[in-house]
């Protein structure tokens, strides 16, 4: 908690481990997934929209790019309040745990000679449970494999074969905020023609 505010310190207060997945945590494994079930080498199973990209591979290669292209998160948080939570470092216990469900969508396309048919057996084998279980460690479920889209890219005045695959996925966010038990408020009562009284009201 070195660092860190709670709600006895006032200010802003910052999530505390465990963190939720990360968008590259989702990545990884999906990446994971495409090699495994088409059988494309892990060098050409790439991530979209790299900062420095490599060259693309010859019109002959088949391959495969993977990319996040939508995060939608419903609205209203569950917010709800643990009391008997204790944080290594902080004054108090008491925690609260943030949870929402999220949907991610995720466009696998594969390119050349056999993008139809890797992306085709890709499409089939997610429907196998077993074959996004690495997707459902990291708290995300199946909910649709769309249709192939076909889009061949003109490159260097040759046709290159692309097909598009959107997958839908769904899972709960979770995160833990340092809001800490309220042991005590100071309470004044004011009673017309008396003097104030301060008393400490404990629960």
């Amino acid at each position: 908690m070195s660092g860190s505010n709670t709600s006895a310190t006032g200010g802003y207060i910052l999530e505390v481990p465990p963190h939720p997945p990360t968008g590259r945590d989702v990545t990884l494994a999906l990446q994971q997934a495409v090699v495994n079930l088409t059988g494309l080498p892990g060098t050409l199973v790439r991530p979209r929209w790299q900062i420095s990209p490599p060259a693309q591979p010859p019109a002959e290669v088949s391959w495969a790019a993977i990319g996040t292209t939508h995060l939608e998160a419903d609205d209203y948080p569950v917010i709800i309040h643990d009391g008997s939570a204790q944080l290594v470092g902080a004054p108090g216990p008491g925690v609260d745990r943030m949870q929402r469900h999220v949907s991610v969508t995720i466009v696998v396309t594969f390119y050349g000679p056999e993008a139809e048919d890797l992306a085709g057996a890709f499409r089939d084998a997610m429907y196998v449970q077993q074959n996004w279980e690495p997707l459902h460690i990291l708290g995300l479920n199946m909910r649709e494999v769309h249709d192939l889209a076909r889009a061949p890219e003109l490159v260097n005045q040759q046709w290159i074969d692309r097909i598009d695959i959107r997958l839908e996925m769904r899972g709960q966010l979770n995160r833990v905020y340092p809001v800490l038990n309220i042991d005590g408020a100071d309470v004044v009562i004011h009673e017309p023609g008396e003097p104030d009284t301060l008393v400490t009201v404990r629960p």
